[in-house]
C-alpha cells in the first residue's frame, strides 16, 4: 500500500507527464502475461508512445482539474494508460494490432485533442490516416492548382515555337 507522500509525488509526477499529452487510450487489462506486456510496451515504446499501468487513485487525483478529467468516472478495475503527444493515429494502430490477438486487454475510452471518447469512437481513430499521409494529401492538392497554371502558361510558348519552327521549314523549302 503506497503512503500519501508516494501517491502524491506519483499522482505529481503523472500529472507532469500529462499535460502535454494529445492523445490517451484507457485499456481494460484482464490478465496479460508479463511477455506480452514487454512485447506492448517496446511496439508502443517505438512510436515514441507510452504504455503505463498506474493506480486508479493516481490516474484521479492527476488528471484531477485537466481536460481528461472525463475519464475519472471509468477508472475502475485494472485498467492501463497509453498515451502520447505526438501522432494519436499511429498509436491507435499500434494497439488495434496489439488488441487483435490479445483479448484479455480491451480498449474502454479515449481522448483525442480535448474530447473523451467512448470505445468503439476510439477504436475508430485507428482507422483514420496518419499524419504523414494527410500531409502528402494537403501538399498534393495544393501543389496540383499550382502545376495545372504552369501547364497553362507554357502551352502557349509551346504552341508559338511550334508555328515559328514550322514557319521556318516552310519557308527553307
Amino acid at each position: 500500500m503506497l503512503t500519501r507522500e508516494q501517491k502524491r509525488d506519483q499522482y505529481e509526477q503523472l500529472r507532469e507527464v500529462l499535460k502535454d499529452v494529445s492523445t490517451l487510450f484507457l485499456l481494460d487489462n484482464n490478465g496479460l502475461t508479463v511477455n506480452q506486456v514487454n512485447e506492448i510496451r517496446a511496439k508502443v515504446r517505438s512510436i515514441n508512445a507510452t504504455y503505463r499501468v498506474v493506480k486508479n487513485s493516481v490516474v484521479k487525483l492527476a488528471v484531477e482539474g485537466t481536460e481528461l478529467e472525463g475519464l475519472a468516472p471509468h477508472l475502475a478495475g485494472p485498467k492501463v494508460l497509453a498515451f502520447t503527444d505526438g501522432d494519436g493515429v499511429e498509436l491507435a494502430k499500434v494497439l488495434k494490432e496489439f488488441l487483435k490477438g490479445h483479448p484479455a486487454l480491451t480498449l474502454e475510452h479515449g481522448y483525442l485533442e480535448g474530447q473523451i471518447l467512448e470505445a468503439k469512437e476510439a477504436a475508430h481513430v485507428a482507422e483514420l490516416p496518419s499524419r504523414e499521409d494527410l500531409l502528402t494529401k494537403l501538399a498534393f492538392i495544393l501543389q496540383s492548382p499550382i502545376r495545372r497554371l504552369a501547364v497553362a502558361l507554357n502551352t502557349p510558348v509551346q504552341n508559338l515555337a511550334s508555328v515559328v519552327s514550322q514557319v521556318a521549314e516552310n519557308k527553307e523549302e
